[in-house]
């Protein structure tokens, strides 16, 4: 559990340091800043899942959907914490803007999980 953590907050720290010297083009152009913003989550999240799924040996696909749970919760509560104070942006417009998109973490983990669980299948 101590990995499925430290790499969600490595996917969360990342991009939300990253955003800070980003925050002008968030005035100038909100759809370029949220996309950028998309694409190195996508990335991150992309490279924490091969790195997190090298030391699993079972239960693969288990282990994708409780590391994508892991990492949605973990960076919802961060953003609890550390983004809705600063922006002072409404609960349920987080959600719609921000918050759902979390969601999309669990298809890199959870095909992953997938496609390990059926070659280790294939090769028993």
């Amino acid at each position: 559990m101590f990995r499925k953590i430290g790499y969600g907050l490595v996917l969360w720290v990342i991009p939300y340091v990253t955003a800070i010297p980003l925050l002008p083009l968030m005035q100038r152009d909100l759809v370029y800043f949220k996309t950028i913003m998309i694409v190195e989550g996508t990335l991150v999240g992309g490279v924490l899942t091969a790195l997190y799924f090298l030391r699993i040996e079972r239960n693969f696909l288990r282990e994708g959907i409780v590391l994508a749970a892991v990492w949605i919760l973990l960076n919802w509560a961060l953003d609890f914490v550390a983004l809705l104070p600063f922006t002072k942006m409404p609960f349920d417009r987080y959600f719609i803007e921000i918050g759902a998109r979390y969601l999309a973490m669990a298809a890199p983990t959870v095909v992953a999980g997938f496609l390990l669980e059926r070659r280790a299948a294939r090769r028993t």
